[in-house]
């Protein structure tokens, strides 16, 4: 009876120990635990195999080679309502479109070979539509001085709201300002330094949006947005820390309320390509016609701070775009940034967000001489199932577009001659799908498992 008693209380604890581990990610309140708890179950493995505040992982004995597994998994409920029914002559009942999507469900792998500085990320996507899309596939060294190199396909430096991952938001989805600028996933070489106070990427890729392309592939173009290979394109980007202890704090725009200190970070970036020189890669408009050669500088300026259980976030973006085309005039357009979020409990987050997209006079399509300027405006609750971690979450947000919605997030009109897709045209990640009139209206759930 006694040694059954022994192996009931066996039995127990490794269940809450099993269970403990299975409940908890690498979040500030329980890293101790799960690092003490790792370094009790790689005695027992072979080859320093476990578990550590990294995640579940199989690697040497003596540490330099590491795999890690991790991926994550966002399911959403979108309500769309629009002012305006969909099809010319059908009843209001069009006014409303909804269902559930899955947003995102990533898989991937990262470790370190050969040296614990010699590490490697290769991580994919299956999207909505269930197509598998290979996100980032780089190798990194880092060196004791702070500079590294990294080589491959990886998340473009530029604006800080696309380097915190989709994960790690506070809306259910990005801005739309940041969607429409944004450099997406690039291929090329970034060199990386870090210190205590000032971090750089600088690098020489094969332009925005150019994921997953052969290098002799065609630009296509929708408005001002460009995807594909650029013939030349350059980066840079610089943040400075004025407070703050760690990087590691900035990797979410969420900041609990047992931070020890006030962070704060200002950053810059700049990116310029030249696209249409060389062989193949003149790429081709939305209507499928040979474009010229364009010019593209983007640029930002933003700003991240970080209290007790509060954060505030705000970005300007603008593009420069110059053409071969005779006579034509360059183009600028902008965008604005700003959100805030605040906890009201231990678990519950609430948040609201406005951007813009500011056009340039001329940018017009569809026989127009100007586009009117883009407002969204966002806010929602976050509640946290596991405290004080990103790996249960439930979201709950909805986003106001207050002009017509079309010139963003419409198709081209086969019925006018001349007429353009908007940059965000059949893109659903935004719960907008395009409204004539002015005003646009979706309500967005999402539950976040991340592991």
């Amino acid at each position: 009876m006694t040694q059954i008693k022994k192996l009931v209380m066996v039995a127990g604890f490794a269940a809450s120990v099993a269970a403990s581990a299975f409940a908890s990610d690498n979040s500030r309140a329980y890293a101790a635990e799960l690092v003490s708890d790792a370094g009790a179950r790689v005695s027992l493995l072979d080859g320093g195999s476990g578990y550590d505040k990294n995640g579940f992982m199989i690697g040497s004995a003596d540490g330099q080679n590491a795999l890690y597994i991790f991926g994550s998994a966002q399911i959403r409920y979108y309500a769309n309502f629009r002012d305006t029914a969909v099809n010319e002559g059908d009843d209001d009942t069009n006014d409303f479109t909804h269902g559930f999507e899955n947003r995102l469900t990533r898989i991937g792998v990262k470790g370190s070979v050969w040296d614990k500085a010699f590490t490697y990320q290769v991580r994919g996507e299956f999207n909505n539509t269930g197509g598998f899309n290979l996100e980032t596939a780089f190798a990194k060294y880092t060196w004791d001085n702070g500079f590294g190199i990294v080589a491959g396909q990886f998340k473009h430096p530029l604006f800080r709201e696309s380097l915190v991952d989709n994960e790690y938001q506070l809306a259910v989805e990005r801005s739309v300002a940041e969607g429409l600028f944004s450099g997406g996933y690039s291929q090329g070489i970034q060199f990386t330094y870090a210190a205590e106070a000032f971090r750089l990427w600088a690098g020489f890729t094969d332009g925005l949006n150019s994921a997953n392309t052969p290098f002799n592939s065609g630009i296509t173009r929708s408005g001002f947005t460009e995807r594909g290979e650029a013939d030349y394109a350059l980066n840079a980007r610089g943040e400075f820390k004025v407070a703050g202890s760690n990087w590691e704090r900035f990797d979410d725009f969420t900041s609990w309320q047992s931070a020890e200190d006030f962070g704060l970070i200002i950053g810059a970036g700049v990116h310029w390509q030249d696209t249409g020189d060389t062989g193949g890669t003149g790429g081709l408009d939305a209507d499928g016609n040979p474009v010229p050669a364009l010019q593209n500088l983007t640029y930002t300026v933003d700003v991240q701070a970080e209290g007790q259980g509060w954060n505030a976030f705000a970005a300007f973006i603008g593009t420069h775009q110059d053409t071969d085309i005779a006579d034509a005039n360059a183009a600028d357009n902008f965008g604005l940034v700003v959100q805030a979020g605040i906890f009201v409990t231990e678990q519950v987050e609430l948040f609201g967000r406005y951007d813009g997209v500011f056009y340039d006079s001329g940018s017009g399509t569809d026989g127009e001489d100007e586009i009117d300027d883009q407002h969204f405006v966002t806010a929602g609750v976050n509640y946290y199932l596991s405290p004080e971690s990103h790996a249960a979450k439930f979201t709950a947000d909805v986003i106001y577009g207050i002009e017509t919605t079309n010139p963003l997030f419409a198709s081209a009109d086969p019925d006018v001659v001349g007429s353009s897709s908007g940059g965000l045209a059949g893109t659903t990640n935004y719960g907008i799908l395009g409204n004539p009139d002015d005003g646009e209206f979706a309500l967005r759930l999402q539950l976040q498992i991340v592991y």
